[in-house]
């Protein structure tokens, strides 16, 4: 079944014989300004989730929002982005839009053609990377206490007048120093959440060397949902202007994984996302 078909037909069966849902004309991903308001866990986020429904070929409208969190119906880790499919369906995260586009698409999703055992095993992997890479990233957004005081607490309450603006910026270091504490994260120091990422990557590029030939993505030939999230969280890390960049100093030691995600960056966004230019809007 093609994109068309798709959006023209109500329902339809797969070769599995599960019923497919078809995708709504007007699916909106909705998002803070990236300029002014997007903090680097929740760029990441929303990055990673443009990334898997090009790699899909579902077509999305941006929007954006100053509330865009407020719209949210929850999550684990940003409430960020948020995908509204119709007037009624909304959605926020990476993991969650990825279950819901799956269930959608039924037979003809983006790791359909992965083994049941293996599309496993890859959601067993996202969801370290995805622990890895967002606590990571909120660690150094509000514990580092240079970011914290330059970068993260100046767009933390940009969206609302004094004194709401100081008691959001609150509400969300709170939120986020809860998140690390959750994790056990709360009290490692600078040094050892780059360790973690190190060791992360480290699983990441062990799953690129088994990949033959080497243009291969992460499980095999063909692009998945691990690809779409280790580009967004990599790309966001490389492009974020952090007055302490020691999180994208460690990922730029990893050459292998930056030409992995050189590659999406090509073949998806034209090359401009690595590159500083604004991509085309997707249609």
């Amino acid at each position: 079944m093609n994109l068309e078909q798709n959006l023209t037909a109500a329902l339809t069966q797969s070769p599995e014989g599960k019923a497919e849902e078809a995708w709504p004309a007007d699916a909106h991903l909705h998002q803070p300004p990236e300029a002014s308001q997007l903090l680097l866990p929740e760029h990441s986020s929303c990055l990673a989730v443009k990334t898997y429904l090009r790699m899909c070929g579902l077509p999305f409208l941006d929007r954006i929002s100053d509330n865009a969190e407020f719209m949210s119906p929850g999550g684990r880790l940003t409430h960020l982005p948020v995908l509204r499919l119709g007037p009624v369906k909304t959605f926020a995260e990476f993991e969650p839009i990825v279950a819901q586009v799956e269930a959608m698409q039924a037979g003809h999703s983006l790791g359909s053609w992965m083994s049941e055992d293996r599309r496993d095993d890859v959601r067993c992997l996202v969801n370290y990377v995805e622990n890895v890479f967002t606590l990571a990233e909120i660690h150094m957004s509000f514990v580092d206490a240079v970011n914290y005081q330059r970068y993260t607490a100046p767009r933390s309450g940009a969206a609302h007048p004094w004194p709401l603006s100081v008691l959001r910026r609150m509400a969300k270091q709170k939120e986020a120093l809860r998140i690390l504490k959750v994790y056990q994260w709360q009290d490692m120091d600078n040094d050892q959440v780059l360790h973690e990422v190190g060791v992360c990557v480290g699983t990441l590029i062990g799953q690129l060397e088994e990949q033959q030939p080497e243009e291969g993505y992460l499980c095999g030939a063909r692009p998945c949902a691990l690809d779409a999230l280790v580009f967004g969280h990599v790309a966001a890390i490389l492009t974020t202007k952090l007055p302490n960049m020691e999180l994208a100093e460690v990922l730029a030691t990893y050459p292998r994984l930056l030409a992995h995600c050189r590659r999406i960056d090509g073949s998806l966004f034209g090359g401009k996302l690595l590159s500083g230019e604004e991509p085309e809007e997707l249609a």
